[in-house]
């Protein structure tokens, strides 16, 4: 019987002390942009939305100052790695993600959001950080560089985050123009 209360109380303290060390651990690779970003949940920004006549601009939704979005729902959950044609994403100049993307939990990395126009398909670009939340990625967005511009998002598969994943881009454009941030 003696033995027995030991083995229980053996087992509650490793339990205890693995509830702890999880909790811990769970506190230390959470980035804070993880848990406090807006959604973002609207079809229009899908790559496959072609132009309905109505163009939307970045410029009237996002603020200069730079804020953590979380994309959701049938329009994507991701902004598109690949370069988009014009008039798609329900606006003239479509913005794809050129750069590498973070393949680590809690990672953040700074990378580059293009827009294809005028046979470019990085005729303007944009400097926005992405970070790994473990199931999901958030992105620190701010106002594209002028009008009629707009990030494009596309649906990934449930499993796109693996330890072993890469998602390559398409390969950076030539003669893309750096506009500052007005």
């Amino acid at each position: 019987m003696r033995m027995l209360y030991s083995l229980s109380v053996g087992l509650v303290k490793f339990w205890f002390i693995m509830m702890i060390v999880q909790n811990e651990s769970a506190a230390i690779l959470s980035s804070p942009q993880c848990n406090n970003y807006t959604l973002i949940d609207d079809p229009t920004r899908s790559v496959n939305a072609t132009n309905t006549g109505n163009y939307t601009c970045d410029r009237d939704f996002f603020t200069s100052v730079p804020m953590w979005f979380r994309f959701v729902g049938a329009g994507g959950s991701q902004l598109t790695t690949d370069p988009v044609e014009i008039y798609h994403c329900t606006t003239h100049a479509p913005g794809w993600y050129s750069s590498e993307m973070p393949l680590s939990s809690d990672t953040t990395v700074n990378g580059t959001v293009c827009f294809t126009w005028s046979g470019s398909y990085c005729n303007w670009n944009n400097t926005i950080s992405v970070t790994n939340c473990g199931s999901y990625y958030v992105y620190q967005l701010s106002q594209p560089p002028t009008c009629r511009l707009r990030y494009c998002t596309t649906i990934v598969p449930t499993d796109w985050l693996t330890s072993t994943a890469k998602i390559t881009t398409k390969g950076k454009i030539p003669n893309a123009k750096t506009l500052p941030i007005l």
